[in-house]
């Protein structure tokens, strides 16, 4: 009933503020429509300043009201003066003033003025609503240069570097720094008599100046009150004056712009969105002080370097007429578009406009498509007369202009390739001649003089090869030769028959090298060839020898190397030197076991047991001198291979007992050590036994009881629930209960038999339990203050876990598992409740266990399934969220002034 109330009391609340917020926003929207704005154009702005209506706290709308005011009586004036049809036209509202030298650095660095924020904003207004397409006229050479970014609207703040030829005028700032023996820094501005007026200096006139012309008049008059030399001297321009100058005609944007005098004619335009897409660029009229100039900027694009001055002036009027002459040209120059001509420019013009012809351009033909008298007609003209100068040809507005790609195949030429220095093609005027072309390309020592081939094409493009004499040899007559001939030269390898020959085996170089049928060479030869033989060779060597007429078929030659050395080897002969070692069957002796170095040794007949031993070091601490063993391995050419164990004894000396025992090749010798040996083997306990410490295991089974009894007993206060440690095969701790080692003492089962390195570690008997937290009902009443995962409590007796955690956790909450109950003894063993018929067996809880249990994931889904219900809040907060916007913004009208 308490929800029910609660949420009703919501949506009357939620009622009334929709009421309250409907009448505002009525006297809202009629605010934004006397003054020509919507919503969101409104909010668009203000967030372009910086300002989120929907994060402003109606507790901080005072302090952006003044804010707000300001931009939308901006964004009426702009949306009046649209309007109208009217340029934008923002004057320099900033006065002369005297500028002191700054007293910090940050100072020298320029700002931005109130008259160029203005320009900017009013520049970016006016271009999205008169809709310019930057892309548009692209296609017109120069245009890109307004268009594709490549020049920008310089601000006094750009930081950019003023040029030298730059022209100072009244509202220039400069900055002087001195670094010599004087030091000091000026901050001036020029003021309206032109001039700068340092302190303690007379009046220094800047007006009409380049920038270098000043540096050079400010270092001569300062010369005469500081001292320093030339080089100490630096003369910056740090902001700008701002000039207002007005663009019309075909352009983006027309009206009077307020710029930086940084900027030239180029920016201006930029500033004014570019010429239109039929905007002249090479009548462009500048009218100054009442004088008049035409701008074109082809002479600036193409020769840059003309000396043509395009800086700005205050008052500069910019007229961008229709551009009158647009031709094209089309076709193999370097830059294939449409050009602005003039009167007198002529086809060789555009052409040098366009770039140039490209190397694929056909030199006999160009072609104009002229329309007059409203018929198409074609001229065509010889490029090579055009390009020379020799024709003249005279272009009409609207003029295509065409020019070929020469595809004329090259056909007066003869090639010459193979067995020669210098292969390539050559002229056929001056190498039709077979004699001369070969002469030329200089046959090399390897090439076949006998003939060469001659490759023909014949105009059906079919190839006949001819076998021609090599002329110039033997008498040979010379050959004429045609176009696209290939001479081919032969080498005389290519007519050689070679194979390999290789050595491998007991040579000191291996190798494997091409040997022609009719080359020579012996086995000593090629024996030395290698490097020699190696000391463990074997006397007889063969030769695996390939019939090369018949590759499949092999002969194998057995070679003395001490006799037959003068034999000859063949093409696909492969010497073959074995090793001496592999026909020697010597056998070897492996001993192993409790000696100090095992090893294996090749057999001799002189070698005694005593030696092998001796080899190895001698036995090791613990070898049993009674027990050495010998594994023989007797075996028949005809018969099984059998082993035998003979059981020796040695003495000190490591002499057999047996005086007549004798080794013999692959005798396996094994000493074992005595039972029970071990160097050191021990145990470590620690905790609550009367002597801690670490105590020996006197043999292989030495149970735990034993160790407690070596070490004093346990104390009163022993946890039976211990751990033993053990290292062997990293097992880990192993539980243990001290009460059943004590009661059933030698049992393996209670008793454990200990290893060497196990630790037993007796802790102090705890007189608590621990309950954890997860699947109880402990966090409902212990302080928020106080909360922990687990509870620690005075052990009670032996209970079971269920009693402990119905006294002393609150119980279990719905979704937790009964099944899962389980307690954990101090020695990590755990102990799980059991089902028996229809009842649980809860274990029972020891001094210093854990209970825990878990949740039932099955339980804990269907208690946390939602259910159908209203959320009251929720829809109350949902249907203001719709306002929240639109209401903080309104508040900020001029309305609550």
């Amino acid at each position: 009933m308490k929800r029910i109330i609660t949420a009703f009391a919501c949506v009357l609340l939620s009622l009334t503020a929709l009421a309250q917020s409907a009448n505002i926003m009525v006297l809202a929207r009629g605010e934004l429509q006397k003054r020509g704005l919507n919503e969101m154009e409104v909010r668009t702005r203000l967030h372009e300043e910086g300002i989120d209506v929907d994060s402003i706290p109606s507790s901080e709308y005072p302090a952006y009201q003044s804010r707000v005011m300001a931009i939308l009586n901006t964004m009426q004036a702009e949306k009046e003066a649209a309007a109208k049809g009217a340029p934008v036209i923002i004057t320099d509202t900033t006065d002369a003033i005297e500028i002191a030298a700054p007293e910090d650095v940050t100072d020298l660095f320029p700002q931005t003025t109130e008259g160029e924020s203005a320009a900017e904003v009013a520049l970016e207004k006016a271009l999205k609503e008169n809709d310019v397409d930057p892309n548009e006229g692209k296609d017109i050479y120069g245009h890109a240069l307004f268009k594709g970014k490549s020049l920008d609207v310089f601000r006094t703040t750009d930081g950019a570097q003023a040029p030298d030829t730059y022209v100072l005028g009244e509202g220039d700032e400069v900055h002087i720094s001195i670094f010599g023996s004087s030091q000091t820094e000026i901050h001036q501005r020029i003021g309206l008599d032109g001039s700068i007026q340092p302190a303690g200096a007379s009046k220094i006139f800047l007006k009409g100046m380049t920038l270098a012309q000043a540096r050079e008049v400010i270092r001569t008059k300062l010369s005469q009150h500081y001292s320093f030399r030339p080089d100490q001297i630096a003369v910056t321009l740090t902001t700008a004056r701002t000039v207002t100058v007005s663009i019309y005609g075909e352009v983006g944007v027309q009206g009077g712009f307020t710029l930086s005098a940084l900027n030239t004619v180029f920016n201006a335009l930029v500033a004014a969105g570019g010429p239109s897409e039929i905007g002249s660029l090479r009548e462009i009229q500048l009218s100054r002080s009442g004088k008049s100039y035409k701008l074109d900027f082809y002479k600036y694009m193409t020769k840059p370097a003309t000396g043509l001055n395009y800086d700005l002036q205050n008052g500069d009027v910019l007229y961008v007429p229709v551009a009158q002459k647009i031709v094209s040209i089309d076709g193999p120059v370097n830059r294939p578009m449409r050009y602005e001509m003039t009167e007198g420019e002529t086809l060789l013009d555009l052409i040098n406009y366009a770039g140039g012809l490209t190397s694929k351009a056909y030199p006999d033909f160009v072609q104009i498509e002229r329309k007059e008298n409203g018929e198409v007609n074609y001229l065509e003209y010889d490029l090579k007369t055009v390009m020379n100068g020799t024709k003249k040809v005279a272009l009409s507005r609207g003029d295509i202009v065409r020019l070929r790609t020469s595809n004329k195949p090259l056909e007066n030429y003869v090639e010459i390739q193979g067995d020669v220095y210098y292969a390539g093609r050559f002229d056929l005027e001056k190498n039709s001649s077979l004699k001369g072309l070969i002469d030329k390309a200089v046959p090399t020592y390897t090439a076949k003089t006998d003939y060469v081939f001659v490759e023909r094409t014949r105009p059906d493009e079919t190839v006949e090869v001819m076998t021609v004499p090599f002329p110039g040899v033997n008498g040979n007559p010379d050959f004429q030769l045609e176009g696209r001939d290939v001479v081919r030269v032969l080498t005389q390898s290519t007519y050689r028959d070679v194979e390999t020959i290789q050595v491998s085996g007991q040579v000191r170089n291996p190798f494997t090298k091409e040997f022609g049928l009719n080359d020579r060479m012996t086995v000593s030869q090629a024996i030395e060839y290698a490097g020699g033989l190696k000391p463990s060779v074997f006397p007889v060597a063969y030769i695996f020898r390939k019939d090369i007429s018949n590759p499949v078929k092999m002969q194998y030659l057995p070679i003395n190397l001490e006799k037959d050395g003068d034999t000859l080897l063949q093409p696909g002969d492969n010497l073959n030197v074995y090793d001496n070692t592999t026909y020697t069957n010597v056998g070897e002796i492996r001993v192993s076991g409790a000696v100090k170095n095992p090893a294996s040794i090749t057999f001799d007949s002189s070698l005694t047991l005593h030696d092998v031993i001796s080899m190895t070091g001698g036995f090791d601490l613990g070898a049993a001198y009674d027990r050495v063993e010998v594994f023989r391995m007797n075996m028949s050419k005809t018969g099984d291979v059998k082993y035998q164990l003979l059981t020796i004894s040695v003495d000190d000396n490591y002499n057999p007992s047996n005086p007549n025992f004798q080794l013999q090749p692959f005798d396996h010798i094994v000493v074992r050590r005595l039972p029970h040996f071990s160097a050191s083997r021990t145990v470590e306990i620690n905790g609550r036994v009367r002597y801690p410490g670490v105590y020996s295991l006197d043999d292989g089974r030495t149970p735990l009881s034993k160790i407690i009894e070596m070490a004093g007993g346990l104390l009163d206060d022993a946890d039976p629930y211990t751990t033993v440690f053990r290292v062997f095969h990293e097992v880990g701790n192993i539980a243990v209960n001290l009460k059943d080692v004590k009661t059933h003492k030698g049992n393996t089962k209670y008793d454990p038999v200990l290893m060497d390195g196990d630790v037993i570690n007796v802790r102090r008997q705890q007189n608590t339990v621990t309950i954890r937290e997860t699947g109880t009902r402990m966090a409902q009443y212990i302080p928020a203050d106080f909360s922990s995962l687990q509870k620690h409590i005075v052990y009670q007796g032996p209970r079971s876990a269920k009693w402990y955690l119905n006294q002393y956790a609150g119980g279990m909450i719905p979704e937790a598992d009964p099944r899962s109950i389980t307690v954990t003894l101090p020695n990590y063993q755990s102990i799980g409740t059991r089902k028996f018929l229809f009842f649980y067996i809860y274990p029972k809880v020891e001094p210093g266990s854990t209970v825990t249990l878990t949740v039932d994931q099955s339980r804990k889904e269907k208690e946390n399934k939602p259910k159908e219900k209203i959320d009251w809040e929720r829809l109350a907060a949902s249907s203001l969220q719709s306002l929240t916007s639109i209401v903080s913004m309104i508040v900020l009208i001029e309305r609550l002034n």
